[in-house]
């Protein structure tokens, strides 16, 4: 079995088209989907519920008051049942449809198969120009950091080996979960391979993303992140 991990916050605009699109691209045999609502204040729970009572593949889980992202994911992978655990956000940035290209590389031997970006075959599509750009200098500046040729660190869309996983502890409450469980794969020396994907920006809702929120807290998980690798 592989299962989805998915956290949620306030997105009630999307989750619709988000969930079909999983039911309808997720090509490979045997799945379970875990939406985490991490709190939401909008309808995000109400509307997750109704695909769970007529989807047996959907497991909701759903606590308050928010946690953020590294909280919701801790959460699922605890409730998992998959020997591969895939990782992805729930705007359609990661299309569902290339779920099997990520779980093919960890069954083929890689403990981390990373959706990446920025690797020849990967591509943006539509995504503002500030967040694109503060995506390129985090992953240049943290590649810096920890001496490390994966091009896209802050990619969250990933497979992992579940065996792999659960041999690590996290302690990131955010975005910054992603660079943590990165760092502390490559202290133990697991294979880490990055598949090609195309991101595509949010459709439908509004994004969550702030430049100056958001990259005051990126430059605090990357000084996080020499920690993890360094010290």
């Amino acid at each position: 079995m592989i299962s989805v991990v998915v956290g949620l916050y306030n997105e009630e605009e999307v989750l619709p088209s988000f969930i079909e699109a999983c039911l309808t691209d997720i090509d490979v045999d045997n799945y379970e989907l875990i939406l985490v609502n991490d709190g939401s204040q909008d309808k995000t729970l109400e509307i997750i519920r109704k695909y769970e009572v007529l989807n047996p593949q959907i497991k909701v889980i759903s606590y308050q008051p928010n946690k953020g992202l590294g909280n919701a994911l801790r959460t699922g992978f605890d409730v998992a049942k998959g020997k591969i655990i895939v990782t992805m956000d729930s705007d359609l940035a990661h299309p569902p449809k290339y779920i099997s290209r990520l779980v093919e590389a960890v069954e083929n031997g890689c403990d981390l198969a990373i959706g990446s970006r920025y690797v020849k075959g990967g591509g943006i599509k539509d995504v503002p120009f500030d967040r694109d750009l503060l995506s390129k200098l985090t992953n240049l500046v943290s590649r810096l950091f920890i001496l490390s040729n994966v091009k896209d660190l802050t990619s969250g869309f990933r497979a992992y080996d579940v065996d792999k996983l659960s041999q690590i502890k996290t302690n990131e409450k955010g975005f910054e979960i992603q660079l943590e469980i990165f760092v502390k794969f490559l202290k133990k020396n697991f294979k880490i391979k990055e598949v090609p994907f195309t991101s595509v920006d949010r459709q439908e809702g509004e994004s969550k993303f702030s430049l100056v929120k958001d990259g005051l807290s990126y430059i605090r998980g990357l000084f996080k992140v020499f920690f993890y690798r360094w010290l």
